[in-house]
């Protein structure tokens, strides 16, 4: 299918590996023009190099530290340079925070979270959003989880910030799409990362079960019977960021292989 954007430019927080990467991958073999950032500049710039070398379209690597929201407007600046004009298409994305359930975590903890869930995301899309729509086009995508559908009794921090974020989105959603730009979240459960391996080691060991074991009784349980991939979660964002998709907007679209128990 042709999704009609190429030549468009993007950029992507927390993109050096994991589902950000695969998101970098897939836009840029619709010949969109992506910047991959991470608080690892060097990091940054190989995964920038990966994707140049897989699909012959000049990707560029920056340091995107959201520890600090300020370092956003540094980065929209730096990434605007790089892709040589504004950006059309901007992917909200974060590390993954600690998992802990709610009397386990911490006030520093909630505290520390705070900038890179919500604060930087927040201010990058302001950033960026009223260029889009005075070009009468973009797309504003964020990773989310399962948790903004039903808490995970093991991951507070993600059931509370996130949840924030995506109602945040439907929000900008309504106040957008007559400009021509959609707002969406891509929740991904079961898609295997290296996030999805450290989370199951570190709940595998409360357990008394090795890493592999968790793995293996995680995807078992799994209504497909097995885990999802990246390349999968990449082509919904980019399926989402094609000029079909112009009507989809302010959704919660679940890669989960039917994992979700509700509608």
């Amino acid at each position: 299918m042709e999704l009609g954007i190429a030549g468009r430019r993007a950029l992507l927080l927390a993109s050096s590996g994991g589902l950000g990467y695969a998101s970098a991958l897939a836009l840029a073999q619709e010949g969109v023009k992506v910047c991959v950032s991470g608080s690892d500049s060097v990091r940054a710039e190989a995964a920038a190099g990966k994707i140049t070398d897989e699909t012959g379209q000049t990707a560029f690597g920056l340091q995107g530290d959201l520890s600090d929201p300020a370092n956003m407007d540094t980065l929209v600046d730096a990434a605007e340079a790089a892709l040589g004009g504004p950006i059309d298409i901007l992917f909200a994305n974060h590390g993954g925070p600690p998992l802990r359930t709610a009397l386990e975590v911490s006030q520093e903890e909630i505290a520390t979270q705070l900038n890179p869930m919500i604060l930087s995301q927040v201010r990058v899309i302001q950033r960026l959003v009223p260029g889009m729509q005075e070009r009468k086009w973009g797309r504003i995508l964020m990773v989310g989880a399962a948790a903004i559908a039903e808490p995970v009794p093991t991951n507070v921090l993600s059931s509370m910030f996130r949840t924030a974020m995506a109602h945040y989105f439907k929000t900008l959603s309504h106040q957008v799409v007559r400009d021509g730009v959609t707002v969406n979240v891509v929740s991904p459960t079961a898609v295997l990362t290296e996030r999805t391996r450290n989370t199951a080691a570190t709940l595998g060991a409360k357990k008394g079960l090795t890493q592999e074991k968790e793995l293996a009784r995680r995807e078992e349980n799994t209504p497909a019977g097995r885990f999802g991939t990246p390349k999968e979660f990449g082509a919904m964002i980019a399926y989402l960021c094609g000029g079909h998709a112009g009507y989809l907007t302010g959704g919660n679209w679940r890669i989960d292989g039917g994992d979700s128990a509700g509608l």
